[in-house]
């Protein structure tokens, strides 16, 4: 697996395709902040077009999921 990148102090990856569609995993660390938001959605399974889109998609969902009220 390849890190891609960070944002907002969350790690995330857009692994390699061989059929021209993109997909992104977010990788939340194993802390306090994993155990008050609980996982992150996963991403969609049709996936997207374009790598920079899965980046954008990867950024909005960390985003929602750290919106998320913990507890």
């Amino acid at each position: 697996m390849r890190l891609t990148g960070e944002y907002k102090g969350v790690m995330y990856s857009i692994p390699p395709n061989n059929d021209g569609v993109w997909h992104y995993r977010i990788h939340p660390r194993r802390d306090k902040l994993l155990a008050m938001r609980g996982i992150p959605q996963p991403a969609p399974s049709a996936g997207y077009c374009t790598y920079d889109s899965a980046v954008a998609a990867a950024k909005k969902a960390i985003d929602a999921w750290l919106a998320r009220p913990s507890g």
